[in-house]
């Protein structure tokens, strides 16, 4: 377990969320110690703890935030519910109170406890794992039982780098080697160590998408013009994104989402075959409900008054920029993440 099972390169990992318990304090100070004022992340740690000072937990060990500052060059603050949060930072978990990580911003809750916990280590995990997948790192460090095992499971089904502390050095081994027995783990490291590895993940390959930004969503291009097809998804790659499939025909763009189902689809309107854009855009919607964006040559009235028709997310109008169609992706899955937490029958997409 030194090094990844996967080798291509899929961005920078920049949501690195940790989980620790008892003994968890020394192991996070080591963690932050070594890593640069700079890091091109942003990382929100959860200590499992009682919510007053217990015989396990001294006065002091409530005051965490304050503890881990004098450890690392990183701005350390504690989370506040609806904060924007920002690379280079560390956001540390209020005492009994769930901290959820949305796009661009943290959540908290005061939702029930989860393994006697909260804040949970699993909540953060399982929160962050949904909204940004293989752009997030976890880590799990010393402790008691299984905590964050659950967690750290979600991090690596949507596509997450897991990390654990080496159990022979933590004070207390029961939770990463829990994790090593029950979810396939990525390293295996010394807490000073994953501080380093950090570092590298963070900087690896082409930059993520803003932190506001999609976790690598995968899109669809539907173009008929195969040189703008191309540089389209070229583009977008640098960007972060994973683009799934490239067709030409609204028939084509019909079938392939059915079978990779996309986050977003990039529409033309005048396609080949016989189905125009806006006709497949229709159909998509209908059985899918995955967020269209239109880019088109085409802007007068009635190509408008048809497209109102659609559901359309978005509307970019050729020639365009990249950051232009980045923009309008962002957009439109901020709008869809919306509607799906609201739970309008309307708007629900099927089961993936």
């Amino acid at each position: 377990m030194d090094g990844l099972a996967r080798t291509e390169r899929v961005g920078s990992r920049d949501i690195v969320v940790v989980g620790a318990s008892i003994g968890g304090i020394t192991a996070i100070q080591q963690l932050l110690g070594t890593l640069a004022a700079n890091i091109p992340a942003s990382i929100f740690v959860v200590l499992h703890r009682a919510s007053r000072p217990d015989k396990l937990w001294t006065a002091d060990a409530c005051k965490l935030t304050p503890m881990l500052s004098r450890e690392t060059k990183l701005i350390i603050t504690e989370a506040t519910d609806g904060e924007v949060f920002r690379r280079g930072q560390v956001y540390v978990g209020p005492p009994n109170t769930h901290v959820l990580v949305e796009r661009g911003r943290i959540r908290l809750e005061q939702s029930p406890k989860e393994s006697w916990h909260r804040p949970s280590i699993d909540v953060l995990f399982r929160s962050a794992a949904l909204a940004y997948g293989r752009r997030v790192v976890g880590v799990v460090l010393s402790g008691l039982l299984y905590d964050g095992t659950a967690g750290l499971w979600q991090v690596k089904k949507h596509g997450g780098v897991t990390i654990v502390q080496d159990p022979d050095e933590a004070r207390e081994p029961s939770m990463p080697q829990s994790a090593l027995e029950n979810v396939a783990i990525d390293y295996c490291l010394r807490a000073r160590d994953i501080g380093l590895k950090l570092m590298e993940l963070a900087a690896q390959g082409p930059a993520s998408p803003p932190i506001t930004g999609s976790q690598m969503a995968k899109v669809l291009i539907v173009e008929d013009e195969r040189i703008v097809a191309i540089n389209l998804e070229k583009r977008l790659g640098k960007l972060g994104y994973k683009v799934s499939g490239v067709v030409s025909s609204g028939e084509a763009a019909i079938e392939l989402a059915g079978r990779i189902l996309p986050d977003v689809i990039l529409m033309d309107i005048h396609l080949a075959g016989s189905i125009s854009g806006t006709e497949a855009a229709r159909q998509i919607w209908e059985k899918l409900q995955t967020p269209v964006v239109y880019l088109t040559a085409f802007d007068d009235d009635k190509t408008l008054d048809e497209v109102k028709t659609t559901e359309p997310y978005g509307y970019v109008v050729k020639p365009f920029h990249p950051h232009e169609v980045h923009a309008a992706i962002q957009l439109a899955l901020d709008r869809r993440d919306k509607e799906l937490r609201a739970g309008n029958p309307r708007t629900h997409a099927p089961a993936r």
